[in-house]
C-alpha cells in the first residue's frame, strides 16, 4: 500500500495523520522538530500562553465532541471543565497521545521523518518528495500542513536595525522575550493575539519595564465572557449587507455582539463562499480588522491580566504607524505616526518584536518546497493572497492547467477560499475529510469507537 506524506507535524499535521491512521493508512510525516503536535502554537512553555477556545470545542474528533474533555479528566482529573482555556503546551501533549494511542491500537503505520520537504516530483499520479538530506520519499498523495507563515520582514527596517538582536522579525524565535536589562521598554509590533502573547511572556520572564504595542487601528482582542449561552443557528443570507445588518441586530439583544460572531460560525465559510469576489476585497479592506477583534478573542483570565496592565500603565497601545527605526545607545529609537494626529512621537526601547500576523502571500513564501511548487506552476496564491488557490476538498488548482497533481493543503493554506481555517474546529473536520478521500471505502471505527481507543 502506498503511503500517505503530510510535511508538516503541527496540529494540522497530527490531526491529519491521526484520521489518516484511524482508517489503516501507511502515514509519512516529515516534520524537523523532535516532538509532534506541536508547532509554533502549542510548543510554548510559558504556562501563561493558554488556548484562546474553551475546551469543549478542541477535541480532535469533529463526531465526539467531548474527547478532550475525557482525557484532560483522565490526566489532570478535577482541573478543568468543558468552559475551560487550558495550557497551549497541553494541548500539544494532547495532540501527541493521540496518535500515540492510535498506533498502540494498531491502526496504520506512522513514520516521523525528522527533515524539511524541499522539492517535489509528480510522476504518473504519485508524488515524490525530496528532503533537505536529498532522501525521496514516495507516496500517493501529499497533504501541505506546513500552519502559518512567517511576518514579513517590517518594512523600511535599515540592514542595521534588522541584524541587530534589539529588532526581532519573529516574536517565537529562541530568546525573544529574554532581555539583559528587566526594566526596558519594550515595543510590539501589532496588537492582537500574537501581541498578547508576547506581553504574557515578557512578564513569565520578569520583565518590568513598560510595554508598548503599536497597529495601525490600535485594536486589541476582545475577551471571551462565560458562560457561553446558546447561539442563534438560522442566519438569512443576503451579501455582505445581510449578514452585517444580522448581526448588528443580535448585537443589540441580550446575549450581545459575542452571540452575533458564534451565531454564524458554523456557516461563516458558506457565507464567505457565497460574497462576490468585490464583497470579499470590501471586507478584507474594512471589516476585517474589526472581525478579527472580535472573533479571535482572549481567554477571560488573559483578557483580566491586560486590563490590569493598561489600567496600571505598564501596557500601553498606540494607533499609528512606525516611520522609522534606528540603534541608538542602549536601544532604539522609533519614530510614530499617530493615527488622527499631526507630526510623530519618538519612543526608545530596548528592544523591538514583530507580533504581526503571518505574510500569507506565497509569492514571497521562504518555504523551499512551496517556492518549488510554485515554480513548477503545481501551487498558486489564491487571488486575494491569503493562501492557494484550491478546490472544495482543497486539492491544489496547478497555474499551468492539466491534470491535477495529488497535493492537499490543510489549515492556513486554505485561507482565501475559506475565511476559517486556522481553528481547531475547521482543521479537525478538513483532516477527517481528506483522510475519507484518500482511504475511499476503508472502514473506520464509529466515533464510540474512537472515544474508547484513543481517550
Amino acid at each position: 500500500m502506498a503511503a500517505t506524506i503530510v510535511i508538516g507535524g503541527g496540529a494540522s499535521g497530527a490531526l491529519a495523520a491521526a484520521h489518516l491512521l484511524l482508517r489503516g493508512a501507511e502515514v509519512i510525516l516529515l516534520e524537523p522538530g523532535p516532538e509532534l503536535g506541536a508547532g509554533m502554537a502549542y510548543s510554548t512553555k510559558c504556562p501563561l500562553h493558554l488556548l484562546n477556545v474553551p475546551a469543549v470545542n478542541m477535541s480532535a474528533f469533529p463526531d465526539d465532541r467531548e474527547h478532550f474533555l475525557r482525557w484532560l479528566e483522565r490526566t489532570r482529573p478535577g482541573q478543568y471543565t468543558d468552559c475551560s482555556f487550558a495550557p497551549r503546551s497541553l494541548y500539544g501533549e494532547y495532540l501527541r497521545s493521540v496518535l500515540d494511542e492510535t498506533l498502540r491500537r494498531g491502526q496504520g503505520k506512522l513514520r516521523h521523518v525528522r527533515a524539511r520537504a524541499v522539492a517535489a516530483r509528480v510522476l504518473e499520479g504519485k508524488i515524490a518528495i525530496e528532503t533537505e538530506d536529498s532522501e525521496v520519499l514516495c507516496g500517493n498523495a501529499a497533504i501541505l500542513a506546513t500552519g502559518n507563515s512567517a511576518p514579513a520582514c517590517w518594512p523600511g527596517l535599515s540592514p542595521e536595525v534588522a541584524s541587530s538582536r534589539r529588532f526581532i522579525n519573529i516574536a517565537w524565535m529562541e530568546g525573544a522575550f529574554e532581555m539583559s536589562d528587566r526594566h526596558a521598554p519594550v515595543l510590539l509590533l501589532g496588537s492582537g493575539l500574537t501581541a498578547v502573547d508576547a506581553l504574557l511572556a515578557l512578564r513569565h520572564q520578569m520583565h518590568q519595564g513598560k510595554v508598548y504595542m503599536v497597529s495601525r487601528r490600535g485594536l486589541l482582542p476582545q475577551k471571551h465572557v462565560l458562560p457561553v449561552l446558546a447561539c442563534y443557528r438560522h442566519v438569512p443570507y443576503a451579501g455582505l449587507r445581510g449578514v452585517v445588518r444580522y448581526m448588528r441586530w443580535v448585537a443589540t439583544l441580550r446575549v450581545g455582539w459575542r452571540e452575533a460572531v458564534d451565531s454564524i460560525r458554523l456557516k461563516t465559510n458558506r457565507h464567505w463562499q457565497a460574497l462576490s469576489f468585490a464583497e470579499q476585497r470590501r471586507f478584507l479592506r474594512h471589516l476585517r480588522p474589526f472581525w478579527d477583534t472580535h472573533r479571535h478573542r482572549m481567554a477571560p483570565q488573559i483578557g483580566t491580566m491586560v486590563d490590569e496592565s493598561l489600567r496600571n500603565g505598564s501596557l500601553e497601545v498606540l494607533a499609528g504607524r512606525t516611520r522609522g527605526l534606528r540603534l541608538v545607545q542602549d536601544g532604539v529609537e522609533v519614530s510614530i505616526a499617530i493615527r488622527g494626529c499631526p507630526g510623530t512621537v519618538t519612543l526608545k526601547v530596548g528592544r523591538v518584536i514583530n507580533c504581526t500576523g503571518p505574510d500569507t502571500d506565497l509569492s514571497r513564501s521562504t518555504n523551499p518546497l512551496l517556492r518549488n511548487l510554485l515554480e513548477q506552476g503545481w501551487l498558486q496564491p489564491d487571488p486575494h493572497r491569503l493562501g492557494a488557490l484550491v478546490d472544495d476538498q482543497g486539492a491544489l488548482l496547478p497555474s499551468r492547467g492539466g491534470s491535477r497533481p495529488p497535493l492537499y493543503a490543510l489549515g492556513p493554506l486554505r485561507l482565501g477560499s475559506l475565511l476559517e481555517s486556522i481553528a481547531i474546529p475547521e482543521i479537525r473536520v478538513q483532516a477527517r475529510n481528506l483522510a475519507h478521500l484518500l482511504m475511499p471505502g476503508r472502514a473506520i471505527p464509529t466515533a464510540h469507537e474512537v472515544s474508547s481507543r484513543v481517550s
